[in-house]
This record gives structure tokens, C-alpha cells and sequence, in this order.
């Protein structure tokens, strides 16, 4: 985590829609590192084993480590691959409002864990209602834009907004024509700056 954190010290970073899901991811693997650590002592774990609280920290370590990666990195390549850009405000709109969501999703279930409430239970207690709704809530929003992020796809594949420059000149893919023709090199070509 400290590897990814030290790569974007000292660089000139831009709030784009592609870093802003790069900064998400770790802060969910951070927050999913800490509960960790707590899980890491035996007495707690014993308590904690087969809680919600467990079920929390793997969300946050494992898959919403991968979701924000995996939109993260469909966010940089769909412009190379299809030659359309991506709504902008869209994006920032979408990224604000599933990140609130997944951690309504998620974080309450630290706190139901922590009251006891074991997994693959149908009834539970009265107590845990109230975090069980905001989570409920939290997921039928996460669900929502995640369908609103598919959407932003099929619409900028039907409105075929084409990009009009090169997005960095400094990646070879990017110095491409694209989408890129197979076959086009005999061998590597050479950056020159």
C-alpha cells in the first residue's frame, strides 16, 4: 500500500475520473488493512470469527480492491480501444456516489460484527435493524451505479464522441494510430524525447 502511495509523491496529480477510482482503491485496501491488524489478534478474532465484521473486512480488502482497480483501469484503456472518450462529469458524478455507497454498503458491517450478528443468519436481533438498512440501502444504491457506469459505456459508444488528441505523449500506445493495426512492426519501436 505504501509502494502505491510513494509512486504519485512528488508527481503532479490530477483529479481525473481514472485517479480518483486509484486513490478509492486504497483507501478501501487501507481501511481493509487496518481490520486486518484487528482481526490479526487471537482473542479478537475468536470473538469476531464468523461475524459480520469479518465479512466487512474481506469486502473492503478483496473486492472493492478489485472493482475500483478493474474501473480504474476501464476508464484508461476504453479510449484506446474504441477510440471514444468517456463523459468526464459523468465519471466524477459516478465516482463520488458509488463511493459513498459501497462504504454504506460496507461499514455499518463493521459494527453489526461487532455486536455479534453471525453470518448466514436469516432472523437477527432487533438491535441491528438499523445498521442492516443503512447496508441494505447502501447496496441497492452501489447497484444502481455500477448499472449507471455500464450505461456511461453504451452511451459513448452510441453517441461516438472521438477523441481529438493524443491523450499522453509519452505512451507508446498512445503514439498510435488507433485502433492499432495488427501486425504493424517488424520489430519494437523506439521512443525518442
Amino acid at each position: 500500500n505504501f509502494s502505491w502511495i510513494l509512486t504519485m509523491n512528488g508527481n503532479n496529480i490530477n483529479l481525473s475520473p481514472m485517479m480518483l477510482w486509484l486513490i478509492g482503491f486504497i483507501l478501501m485496501f487501507s481501511i481493509g488493512g487496518m481490520t486486518g491488524i484487528i482481526l490479526s489478534n487471537s482473542i479478537i478474532d475468536m470473538n469476531l470469527h464468523d461475524t459480520y465484521y469479518v465479512i466487512a473486512h474481506f469486502h473492503y480488502v478483496l473486492s472493492l480492491g478489485v472493482i475500483f482497480s478493474i474501473i480504474s483501469s476501464m476508464i484508461f484503456w476504453f479510449p484506446l480501444l474504441f477510440n471514444f472518450s468517456l463523459n468526464k462529469n459523468y465519471l466524477f458524478i459516478n465516482f463520488i456516489n458509488l463511493f459513498m455507497c459501497i462504504n454504506l454498503t460496507f461499514f455499518p458491517q463493521h459494527f453489526l460484527g461487532l455486536n455479534g450478528m453471525p453470518r448466514r443468519y436469516i432472523m437477527f436481533n432487533d438491535l441491528m435493524i438499523f445498521w442492516n438498512q443503512i447496508s441494505s440501502f447502501g447496496s441497492i444504491s452501489s447497484t444502481l451505479f455500477i448499472i449507471m457506469f455500464i450505461s456511461m459505456i453504451f452511451e459513448s459508444l452510441i453517441s461516438k464522441r472521438k477523441i481529438l488528441f493524443k491523450i499522453s505523449l509519452f505512451n507508446l500506445e498512445w503514439l498510435m494510430n488507433i485502433p492499432i493495426i495488427n501486425h504493424s512492426f517488424n520489430e519494437i519501436p523506439l521512443l525518442m524525447n
